[in-house]
C-alpha cells in the first residue's frame, strides 16, 4: 500500500478544483489540516511513520470529502457528487457519521479505551 503525505495539489485534485486558481490557497490549506486533524482523531491514530505523515488512500479520499464540505458551508446540503463519488446527507453531524463509517469499513480506526470506575 503506498501512502504518503497530502499536498494541496492533490486536494485540488480530488474535489476537481482548478490547480491554477490559487485564490483560496490560504484557505485551502487551513482547511486540509483542519481535515487531516480530524481524519487522525476519528481514527485515533496519527498516521505519522518515522516522523512522515502517511495518509492511506481511504482517508485523503475522506479528507477531500471534509474539505468539499466545508468549501460549501456546511448549510443543508443534501447530496454530493466527487470524482464519481456521491453521497447524502443533511449536517456537518450527518457528514461526520458517514465519514467515521468510510474510515472503519476501511479498517482505519483504532479502539479507543476509555478509564472505567474513575482509575
Amino acid at each position: 500500500m503506498r501512502a504518503l503525505w497530502m499536498e494541496l495539489t492533490e486536494l485540488k485534485i480530488l474535489i476537481q478544483m482548478n490547480q491554477s486558481d490559487e485564490s483560496n490557497d490560504t484557505y485551502l490549506k487551513l482547511k486540509l489540516d483542519e481535515a487531516i486533524e480530524w481524519v487522525q482523531g476519528a481514527c485515533n491514530q496519527s498516521f505519522i511513520v518515522n516522523g512522515v505523515l502517511e495518509l492511506p488512500a481511504v482517508a485523503k479520499g475522506v479528507v477531500a470529502q471534509y474539505v468539499a464540505f466545508e468549501l460549501q458551508g456546511n448549510a443543508g446540503i443534501k447530496s454530493e457528487s466527487i470524482a464519481g463519488m456521491s453521497q447524502s446527507f443533511d449536517s456537518a453531524d450527518e457528514r461526520n457519521n458517514t465519514l467515521v463509517k468510510k474510515l472503519s469499513t476501511a479498517g482505519l480506526r483504532k479502539l479507543r479505551f476509555k478509564p472505567f470506575g474513575g482509575y
